[in-house]
């Protein structure tokens, strides 16, 4: 990416902000953490990702100067949890990894569900069909899906294979060792796009039409006095902004 393409995509994320920005409350920086999860958040991409930028962006209309430190998922929520000077972390589908941290409002969308291999299509209308037809299902390791997935995946009725990552997904799934996986269709069609190593197997995979759920992301707070009232001037920051527009837009520019 360019630095006039940068450039442009945050001229087009400026024009999806609506109303007046109220001045600045106070110069203060704080330390957040998050996660390489492309297109979503990533220290590749302008703007840090699609949900950075939302993030960044509302800190900052509330007079707040972010640090995002980007690291694996679990140890995110960790040192947001555990180190003081940590006072969030972002994108999470809630804030219940553990306990102790409260969600603000929306930052981002993203459709959660099914990938496949074209050559051998599974076939369900529920989550209790996936554990009744015996399917395996590729996971990743400290992700949450839907609060029903995760149930019956943890009884060990739907039969799951937790990996690191999602593109150790892709590849095992191109070579049918999984029969679907769990992913994000906009981060399916980020590394079909972008990622070499699936290059070869790419016209095999497709995101199954019946999505799990359509997820919205939160920015996860300390659940303290401090962490509320934080919380609070982040919200009224991102009041100024679309989300959806600026995802969309985001997306458009991008890919």
């Amino acid at each position: 990416m360019n630095r006039y393409k940068a450039a442009r995509l945050a001229h087009v994320l400026a024009l999806c902000l609506t109303g007046s920005i109220s001045p600045a409350l106070a110069q203060d920086g704080i330390s957040i953490t998050t996660l390489e999860w492309p297109p979503y958040t990533s220290q590749d991409l302008p703007l840090g990702g699609a949900v950075t930028g939302i993030v960044s962006q509302a800190f900052e209309n509330a007079g707040v100067d972010p640090d995002v430190i980007t690291l694996p998922w679990q140890r995110a929520i960790v040192m947001a949890r555990e180190e003081t000077d940590v006072v969030a972390y972002f994108p999470g589908y809630h804030c219940r990894h553990v306990d102790g941290f409260v969600a603000s409002k929306p930052v981002g969308f993203g459709p959660l569900g099914l990938v496949e291999n074209v050559e051998a299509p599974i076939t369900w209308d529920s989550i209790d069909d996936l554990g009744q037809r015996q399917y395996l299902i590729g996971t990743v390791l400290g992700y949450a899906n839907t609060d029903e997935f995760d149930e019956k995946a943890g009884t060990g009725w739907v039969n799951v294979v937790p990996a690191a990552d999602d593109i150790t997904n892709l590849r095992k799934l191109i070579r049918q060792r999984l029969d679907a996986a769990v992913i994000d269709r906009l981060v399916l069609s980020f590394l079909l796009a972008t990622e070499t190593s699936l290059s070869e197997g790419r016209d095999l995979l497709a995101f199954d039409e019946r999505a799990l759920e359509e997820k919205t992301l939160y920015t996860c707070f300390n659940d303290t006095e401090e962490g509320r009232a934080l919380r609070d001037r982040f919200n009224a920051g991102l009041e100024a902004i679309d989300v959806g527009a600026s995802i969309d837009a985001y997306f458009a520019e991008q890919f």
